[in-house]
């Protein structure tokens, strides 16, 4: 049975806190399928796994994972109810946005601030085969705790590149070449299923829960349709009904 040293008690401490994540390098990750899936992704970024005494993984650690006691791993959790494992390691960089974009069309998260709904756009993202995400300022951290188990640890599979703002952005994607931008909307616009060129070098923007998307010169509303009487889906429904529209259109025959 091992045991944590005073600094690294205390840099697990500080990560579950927001201020201690802003002041490092580092992540946190309480989650098994998160925790695993980091692991396998990037374990040239690992710094320290931290299991509770009895849970096993069927993966080749490249590192030595520091056993604790139930009531010693229950201490430094960051979750009430863990799985049993705590995963340290280092944020991946992000992305320049200037370097080239391979996917055939941009996604962008305007200010999206909820960690669960952050969390499945990624974790949506990666599962349609897209290799880039793209972020403005405003957005909930890609790497704390919540947002790494919602996307299961997703981010370690994707490059995450951020912006300053919508103005910024669009200046790189022009760069990039990509100069039709789609801004969802809850009402009006074009009808997502409709538009022929949503998916062509192309960049669509979803933004903060309550206040949507910022405005963008030059922009096209996009809209899902919906029947019903719902006033709106939330962002990460939203992100899904149009990630796997781009999968339908892909895989049709």
């Amino acid at each position: 049975m091992g045991a944590l040293s005073r600094r690294q008690e205390s840099l697990v401490r500080a990560l579950r806190q927001r201020h201690g994540r802003r002041e490092s390098e580092l992540c946190l990750c309480d989650g098994l399928r998160s925790g695993s899936e980091i692991i396998s992704l990037r374990p040239d970024l690992l710094e320290m796994v931290i299991l509770r005494s009895g849970v096993s993984l069927d993966l080749n650690l490249p590192i030595e994972p520091v056993i604790l006691s139930p009531e010693e791993f229950d201490r430094v959790a960051a979750c009430v109810h863990s799985q049993g494992i705590l995963v340290i390691a280092r944020r991946p960089a992000l992305k320049a946005l200037d370097e080239p974009v391979k996917d055939p069309f941009v996604l962008v998260l305007d200010r999206v601030g909820d960690p669960g709904n952050f969390g499945t756009i990624i974790r949506t993202a990666r599962a349609v085969g897209l290799h880039d995400l793209w972020l403005t300022k405003g957005c909930v951290d890609p790497f704390s705790d919540k947002v790494l188990r919602s996307a299961s640890g997703a981010q370690f599979a994707l490059s995450i590149r951020v912006a300053d703002n919508l103005e910024s952005l669009a200046k790189s994607l022009h760069a990039n070449g990509i100069h039709t931008v789609f801004r969802t909307l809850p009402a009006g616009g074009e009808n997502v299923f409709c538009v022929k060129d949503l998916f062509e070098r192309s960049a669509i923007v979803l933004g903060c829960e309550a206040t949507g998307v910022a405005e963008m010169d030059h922009s096209r509303s996009l809209n899902i349709p919906m029947p019903g009487s719902a006033e709106s889906l939330n962002v990460a429904q939203a992100a899904t009904v149009i990630l796997f529209e781009y999968v339908r259109r892909m895989t049709a025959v």
